[in-house]
């Protein structure tokens, strides 16, 4: 396997509000439930058949669980939950956290 496919197994998408309009709707639900940040990475989404399922890391602090009902056009969000970073467990999730820390870090420094 090499290097190059490894990094893109764990790699992770940084929010663009300014040139993407779906992420800053992503980030205008999260405000909305008083989440506020610099840097949003989604770890993990996973669409499902009635909602799209999101797992991101706010700054390099905070992870934040929650779906979008398909119906409601992201004006809404269904189940919401915040937890400390540390509280995530092993793994690949683990391995994709540290990696999101990181960069987030580095983008944060900048």
């Amino acid at each position: 396997m090499s290097p190059q496919r490894l990094h893109d197994k764990y790699s992770t998408y940084i929010l663009q509000p300014d040139r993407v309009p779906h992420d800053a709707k992503l980030i205008a639900l999260m405000d909305g439930k008083g989440v506020r940040g610099s840097v949003f990475q989604i770890l993990k989404h996973i669409p499902e058949q009635g909602e799209d399922l999101y797992t991101f890391l706010v700054d390099d602090r905070l992870v934040v669980e929650f779906e979008v009902p398909r119906t409601a056009e992201m004006a809404t969000v269904g189940e919401f939950c915040s937890s400390p970073r540390d509280e995530l467990g092993q793994g690949k999730s683990r391995i994709r956290l540290d990696q999101a820390m990181e960069n987030a870090r580095k983008l944060l420094n900048t």
